[in-house]
């Protein structure tokens, strides 16, 4: 019973450090061909690079040079994850 108990409460502490969102900073109308350009970091314990939330960066790792939608995305569990900025153009 007691093994259960500390089971549970160790589970519920990893799981609650868990993080995982994205924001769609900017959206339009897609078109066929599109193309995508991701500037991403990866981050332990908040140590590493700040992306470019712009998009400006990802803009030019992809080649596009009309954005139709921008967004931003993170995954983390425990502080240790990624961080991204995905645009999608032509």
């Amino acid at each position: 019973m007691t093994g259960r108990i500390l089971s549970i409460a160790m589970l519920l502490l990893f799981v609650a450090g868990c993080e995982s969102y994205t924001w769609v900073v900017y959206n339009n109308a897609a078109v066929p061909d599109m193309k995508e350009g991701r500037d991403c970091r990866v981050h332990v314990f908040g140590l590493g690079g700040a992306v470019d939330e712009t998009g400006i960066e990802a803009m030019r790792l992809g080649t596009i040079t009309r954005v139709r939608s921008t967004e931003y995305r993170v995954n983390t569990i425990q502080g240790v994850g990624n961080e991204c900025v995905i645009a999608h153009g032509e």
